[in-house]
Parts: C-alpha cells; structure tokens; sequence
C-alpha cells in the first residue's frame, strides 16, 4: 500500500472519530479532527500525482472518503442546527445525483472511472470551507456576513456542480455519431 493510499484509509478512519467528538460536544477537537482530514485529502492527491502513485483503488477510495467526511460533518451540522437543513438537503441530494450517475454509467458501459471536474473539486473545497467556518464559529467571533457568505456560495456551487455532474453524464451517455 502506497503513501496517498494509507493517508486516504487515514481519513476514513478519523470520519467516526469527528463524528463521536462533535456528537460529544467537543466541537473545537472536532474543527482540528476534520481538518485533518481534509488535508489528508489535499496531500494525498498531491503524493499521487508527483510520484506517479495513483492507483485503481485510490481513485475509487479518495472520492469515497471525501464524500463520507462531507456528508457526515453536513448531517450533524444539520442534526445539531450549526448548518440550515437545506444545505444538508441539497448536498446530499448532489451526493445521490453523482452516484446513481455513475452507477448507470458503469451499468451501461462497465467503466468504473471516477473522474471529477474541476467545478466539482472547487465544490468540495468550498465545502470543507463551509464546514470549517460553521465549526469555527462556535469559537471566534466570526461574522454571520462571513458565514453567510461562505454558505451561499458553497450551496450555488454544490447545485450548479450538480447539474454539471448530471449533463456531462448525459452527454457522455449518448450515442457517438459515425
């Protein structure tokens, strides 16, 4: 096993650990828990690629421990009142989106590729932003204009990477012209 492969196993690792330290109301360890593990997924990538060490079950794990740590920080941010239901709603329904996609694109042409667009990654910075900011705020005086802002920007993009997701995998689908 590769050095990206074991920090992603890292980061699904510390996913429980983040959710039993928030649950417990220990909500600064939790920022410095998930932030770990978001720059677990930030190094990775980088080792990755520079060294040449991506891997089929890397390229299917990494996304996979992304969208886990995402979700999970979005539906206790949700439970527990930090972040608007909406957004738990509209990220989840993204997640959904993006996975039936390509589950209907490996049914039909048997290609397990996970292949992000740069509209998706950049939604899932803005995300790990959000999530941060949210966590932050039980501790700095960080202004609602700040979080608000962070908010509203990270939920157009989860819609509009969304709506990507969903026509670049229709165009993908479609039959090839001779």
């Amino acid at each position: 096993m590769n050095v990206p492969n074991v920090l992603t196993l890292i980061r699904v690792l510390l996913i429980p650990v983040f959710a039993i330290v928030f649950i417990n109301g220990r909500h600064l360890e939790a920022l410095f828990i998930f932030s770990l593990a978001a720059l677990t997924d930030a190094i990775d990538g980088f080792l990755a690629r520079y060294n040449r060490q991506q891997t089929a079950i890397g390229t299917f794990m990494d996304p996979l421990a992304d969208k886990t740590l995402l979700m999970t920080a979005f539906v206790l941010l949700g439970f527990y009142r930090e972040a608007p239901l909406w957004c738990l709603v509209l990220v989840m329904s993204r997640e959904v989106v993006i996975l039936t996609g390509w589950m209907v694109r490996h049914l039909i042409t048997r290609s397990t590729a996970v292949v992000p667009s740069v509209l998706g990654k950049a939604t899932t910075v803005l995300q790990v932003a959000l999530v941060v900011a949210l966590l932050l705020k039980r501790h700095l005086a960080v202004p609602e204009a700040v979080t608000g802002g962070i908010l509203y920007t990270t939920m157009a993009a989860t819609a509009v990477s969304g709506i990507h997701y969903i026509l670049r995998g229709l165009r993908e689908l479609e039959p090839r012209k001779s």
